[in-house]
């Protein structure tokens, strides 16, 4: 396992097939995918698919979507990282709901913002979330990004967010 970035209470690392159980929890709750695509949870076979091709990424051009987990005991929580997506690098997160509210978004947010954009020299990167989702678009302002459009996914408001003139401002 790589430690990518360390925070005061999370670690940004490369996924391992070992990930692929807890991952699987994580998507199989039914309010952590709420706002996900159609809203519905995931099995196990979408786990591994989503983490196997995590690796390949990690492999191929070293980012991703990286795994989150807590500096005091490793467990995954989660992953907050990049993507291609609808021809766009797409920075998203996921947690395990017994994660929310506790502000571990928005720090491995901030992390992960730098390693992308620090690092690996990312521009171009956007976020997007269905409208209703408050703790995400708190996330996109306090990474400094802004208001880009809105779009129409399943009959639902989108809201795209980017960091304007590819410029990142302190949170």
């Amino acid at each position: 396992m790589k430690i990518l970035a360390k925070t005061e209470r999370l670690i940004l690392r490369n996924w391992t097939e070992s990930d692929i159980d807890a991952y699987a929890k994580i998507v199989a709750d039914p309010e952590v995918m709420k706002y996900i695509g159609k809203g519905q949870p995931r099995d196990r076979v979408y786990a591994e698919k989503f983490v196997l091709r995590m690796i390949r990424h990690q492999e191929n051009q070293g980012w991703m979507r990286f795994a989150v987990g807590l500096v005091r005991t490793g467990d995954l929580v989660g992953f907050c990282g990049f993507e291609i997506a609808d021809g766009v690098i797409d920075f998203g997160w996921r947690y395990a709901r017994n994660c929310w509210g506790k502000g571990y978004g928005g720090e491995a947010a901030l992390a992960a913002r730098d390693l992308g954009r620090g690092w690996f020299h990312l521009k171009g990167i956007e976020s997007k979330s269905f409208s209703e989702n408050a703790g995400s678009i708190k996330i996109f302002h306090r990474l400094g990004m802004t208001f880009l459009r809105e779009s129409q996914e399943g009959g639902k408001r989108v809201v795209h967010y980017g960091f304007p003139d590819d410029e990142i401002k302190n949170a």
